[in-house]
């Protein structure tokens, strides 16, 4: 793939996780801030067919866009860097495993996944929940009704992290790895049989 192949790639793949991103599903037992979108998909498969760093590209065009055209709901762009940081592990990850090792097993899948909710674990206990809570001019009791109105075993900042944020994330990257792999592999196979028939 030519270097003017990939940067039209990515750009359409950009424009496909865009318009993905408008479509965000609730999720019952999970407070309503919250919502699953697909949007990480065309990044994924970027990842796949043109390695780790077209993934995360998508991702950070898909975030900077997407606050230059909407904004944020608490001002700073907190939202979209979450996103962004979000989206380039669950993408960056697995695709550098995939280009490193030509294939993906079960040590691959394990490692992203782990490596992820521990990275969204920290992320959102140390920046990302209380840049919300402070820019929204919230106090802690106020901030965790929402997660204790979700889950009544939230007592405290901690077990909202580890009962509320880290659960979605683990769905979150399980549905983009089971819808988005298969057709991010399928796509990647179509590649290669067109480049060899050149």
């Amino acid at each position: 793939m030519s270097r003017i192949q990939k940067m039209a790639s990515i750009g359409i793949l950009t424009a496909l996780s865009l318009i993905l991103y408008l479509f965000k599903i609730p999720l019952p037992f999970f407070p309503v801030f919250l919502t699953l979108d697909v949007s990480d998909i065309p990044a994924l498969i970027g990842a796949i067919t043109m390695g780790p760093a077209a993934g995360i590209l998508v991702q950070f065009l898909k975030n900077v866009i997407e606050y230059i055209t909407h904004g944020s709901y608490v001002g700073l762009p907190v939202n979209q860097i979450a996103n962004f940081c979000s989206g380039a592990l669950i993408v960056g990850m697995i695709g550098a495993f995939y280009h490193y090792q030509k294939k993906l097993s079960w040590v691959s899948f394990t490692l992203s996944i782990s490596i992820f909710l521990a990275a969204m674990y920290l992320l959102n206990y140390y920046f990302i929940l209380p840049a919300i809570m402070n820019l929204l001019g919230l106090n802690m009791d106020q901030y965790l009704t929402s997660f204790t109105d979700a889950n009544p075993l939230v007592k405290d900042f901690e077990s909202a992290v580890l009962l509320i944020i880290i659960p979605f994330n683990l769905i979150k990257i399980f549905v983009v790895y089971s819808i988005g792999l298969p057709f991010a592999f399928r796509l990647e196979r179509i590649l290669q049989k067109r480049s060899l028939a050149v």
